[in-house]
């Protein structure tokens, strides 16, 4: 049996038996790993002050064993409290959003450092900044650490450079963005027909630059329109690697429109 102590964040969490819990634990030192807490719900002292709950991070000490699924969670404590998250819906929305979708896209006991340090980053930002760009740059960092990065840049057939030319639209493959040109051309169609219509809706220069920089960094926050069809583009992205809906999405999706109505 092997002990490690690392910091930590809750993926996942359910009740199990009568006293335990069974969580998924984005660890900075192990990467994903399932693990059960015997008697948490019942212990103040090993698990106080909130320190099994999401979005917060904690230092953890897990015992593994070589052929065992689940870990054994010893004791955990917070190392740093997001409660602003608690004060903000449209924050925590996309933290529940981001949470689920990392748990996954992540493979088990891959140890991913870069992912935890890009994790911890956006739940600290979340709550303070515009949650949209925050996110934006999340989901497309988690592609690239999950094998899956989108190439905005070229497209995905012919390789050459995207302009407003290409009418790039996304690649059903996931691999980034195609010419709409191909699609013409795969259906007997002339591409420059003004009746030719794309199946999947072309991506505009202002759209194409924004995800472009969100490749890179937390982009400024631009015009609402943008920011909605960039969260579209990027859950079509999304969905194209994934094999079932996320529940957090729905929330997301209620909690957004509410507060469009109220602006």
């Amino acid at each position: 049996m092997e002990e490690v102590q690392t910091p930590a964040f809750v993926l996942r969490s359910r009740d199990f038996g009568e006293s335990d819990r069974i969580l998924v634990l984005l660890t900075a030192g192990l990467g994903k790993v399932s693990a059960i807490a015997k008697g948490a719900r019942r212990s103040r002292r090993r698990f106080a002050g909130g320190a099994l709950e999401p979005f917060q991070e904690l230092e953890v000490r897990l015992d593994r064993k070589p052929h065992f699924s689940l870990a054994f969670l010893h004791e955990s404590r917070v190392l740093g409290s997001n409660q602003v998250l608690a004060a903000d819906l449209d924050a925590f929305a996309w933290a529940s959003y981001l949470t689920e979708l990392t748990e996954v896209m992540t493979a088990d006991r891959d140890p991913c450092p870069d992912l935890y340090a890009l994790y911890r980053d956006v739940m600290g930002r979340l709550g303070r900044e515009a949650p949209e760009p925050v996110a934006h740059h999340f989901v497309l960092g988690l592609l690239d650490r999950s094998g899956w990065a989108p190439d905005f840049g070229a497209c995905g057939i012919c390789d050459e450079p995207v302009t407003d030319r290409s009418r790039p639209i996304l690649d059903s493959r996931g691999s980034g963005v195609v010419c709409a040109r191909h699609e013409a051309e795969a259906a007997g169609v002339d591409p420059d027909d003004p009746g030719f219509r794309p199946s999947r809706r072309v991506i505009d220069p202002e759209l194409m630059a924004y995800v472009r920089t969100a490749l890179q960094c937390v982009p400024p926050a631009g015009e609402p329109a943008v920011g909605r069809l960039a969260t579209a583009l990027l859950e079509r992205l999304v969905d194209l690697h994934l094999t079932k809906p996320l529940r957090s999405r729905s929330f997301l999706r209620s909690v957004s429109a509410e507060a469009r109505e109220t602006r």
